[in-house]
């Protein structure tokens, strides 16, 4: 009975932790510049034939390249399509796609992730080798989430240092503490065990549940809780599994500064979520003429 308060104790006081760790919802709204470079077709064709061309949207294709895999810590491959040379020395292009087969930023982990430019015109600021952005640049995307990947994201410091390094603790004393969670994906569903560690020894939570995705971002629908392993009532646990979902998680350490990400869809097939969605990269230069 003791076991039982103390644990409905821990669970009060770490869902007021988790709430205070929510982020703000991102609503994803794209506007695609309204202006598009006359072409005639005699340049379309120089732009395929020409060697100054190639170069030059080679050039440019490394600088992003260089860019994103600087910001993002990974190895993306950058494939640009241009309208003409003259047009590529004004910073304008046609699209831009982006491949990764193992994207890993922070807490994120992707696999097989595919982007491309959502507007038919855009525009970047070549300078000093480097690429920048005078106004944001959209791309849909999608990616794969494995359960290696979902590995990755609890073994992350990131994931560590904002969930399992914060014991709850009564007059200095460390009472709960949660280690490692295991999740796998499976047969359609996510299968999620959390353990605690206690003063009166460990608690495991076991869960399986489905996924949909509501304002942006992925979470746990259907959620069925193992009864014989639970001494907790479910309702006080759901909160719990929705601040610490790994995918939840890992999506939102791309939303900073640079850049950020907004789930359209996500669907379990074998044991891969599949997903899709806006990957916004944000303006970091004075103005669209500069």
């Amino acid at each position: 009975m003791m076991k039982k308060f103390y644990i409905i104790i821990f669970l009060l006081v770490f869902n007021m932790f988790i709430s205070v760790c929510r982020a703000e919802e991102n609503i994803c709204e794209i506007v695609c510049p309204d202006k598009q470079p006359q072409i005639t077709d005699n340049e379309n064709f120089l732009a395929k034939i020409s060697a100054v061309s190639f170069i030059s949207q080679h050039i440019v294709e490394i600088a992003i390249q260089n860019g994103l895999n600087n910001e993002l810590n990974s190895n993306i491959k950058a494939d640009l399509e241009i309208f003409n040379l003259k047009s590529l020395k004004n910073g304008e292009f046609k699209n831009l796609s982006l491949k990764s087969k193992n994207l890993q930023y922070k807490a994120l982990s992707l696999s097989d992730f595919q982007a491309e430019t959502i507007c038919p015109y855009n525009k970047v600021v070549y300078q000093n080798k480097k690429i920048y952005y005078p106004v944001e640049l959209p791309f849909k995307f999608k990616a794969n989430m494995t359960n290696q990947d979902i590995l990755n994201v609890f073994n992350s410091e990131e994931f560590k240092s904002e969930i399992l390094k914060k014991p709850v603790k009564i007059n200095g004393l460390k009472v709960f503490e949660m280690r490692t969670p295991d999740m796998e994906i499976k047969d359609g569903l996510i299968y999620l065990t959390i353990p605690f560690k206690t003063l009166f020894g460990s608690v495991r939570i076991k869960t399986k549940a489905q996924i949909e995705v509501i304002n942006n971002k992925i979470v746990l629908r259907n959620i069925f809780f193992n009864s014989k392993s639970n001494i907790i009532d479910d309702s006080m646990l759901t909160p719990i599994l929705e601040g610490i979902n790994p995918i939840t998680f890992a999506s939102k350490v791309l939303n900073g500064k640079y850049c950020k990400v907004n789930i359209t869809s996500a669907k379990i097939v074998g044991d891969k979520i599949q997903t899709e969605g806006v990957f916004i990269i944000n303006k970091n230069y004075g103005g669209e003429n500069e």
